[in-house]
């Protein structure tokens, strides 16, 4: 796989896919708080854990992260509006646990804010405003690859970035919840590389299917639908 990416266009994706970006990502642990605080993932089943997550939850998203950049490439900004509203909205309807999604709407809200104040775009402009207009929720991984278009960013590089950010943060919500050490977390995160490389090219034919999406993912989910429950908590969801 070659990516053709210039300079400017290689360091403006390096940055959005920064962990430490400040969108509150660090907030969220997408339910693994209450696996961890209920004894059912431990960090020697960490990576096997993580490696089942992104193929189910990660191939989900980088879907859509790949729908919204095609979105952009095909379509004038006068007809973009409907069609990027009903993306968000399908995947609104995928995500069955509530906190999960409201965590999925908030950073994807905060991304395109970030991004239009750093770069203005109208494009972006348009996406804010009809989203907040029609009261819909805008989905991170969606918010990544309408981005990663209007930056000129290769789709495959736009998604294996956003992959790579996912399972960054989650990996670093996991060192705040047991013991793992940075020399474990980085050895996690290197040893993933090739599954983050097969769920980008597994979810390029799925973006252009018009067949049904199916995600069984039933431990994260019930992590985030008793979340709220855990008498003493770290993160949001």
């Amino acid at each position: 796989m070659s990516l053709s990416l210039d300079a400017q266009a290689l360091l403006q994706l390096l940055q959005l896919a920064d962990s430490a970006l400040p969108i509150g990502s660090a907030a969220h642990s997408f339910g693994i708080e209450t696996l961890v605080a209920e004894e059912l993932l431990t960090a020697e089943h960490l990576a096997e854990f993580l490696e089942d997550y992104l193929h189910e939850t990660g191939t989900l998203e980088c879907i859509f992260c790949r729908r919204a950049y095609l979105l952009a490439s095909s379509l004038r900004i006068d007809e973009f509006e409907p069609q990027w509203l009903a993306l968000n909205d399908e995947l609104s309807a995928l995500k069955t646990a509530r906190e999960s999604r409201v965590a999925s709407a908030t950073l994807g809200r905060r991304f395109l804010q970030l991004v239009q104040g750093l770069d203005e775009n109208p494009w972006l402009h348009r996406a804010i405003l009809s989203a907040k207009n029609a009261k819909v929720d805008v989905h991170y991984s969606v918010a990544f690859g309408l981005t990663g278009h209007l930056l000129r960013v290769d789709e495959t590089a736009t998604v294996l970035a956003y992959l790579q950010q996912t399972l960054w943060c989650l990996v670093s919500a996991c060192q705040r919840l047991m013991p793992l050490g940075q020399s474990q977390a980085s050895r996690i995160v290197w040893q993933l590389k090739p599954t983050l490389i097969s769920i980008a090219e597994r979810s390029k034919e799925a973006a252009s299917s018009s067949e049904d999406i199916v995600v069984f993912a039933p431990l994260p989910d019930i992590g985030s639908l008793r979340h709220p429950l855990l008498s003493t908590r770290l993160f949001i969801s």
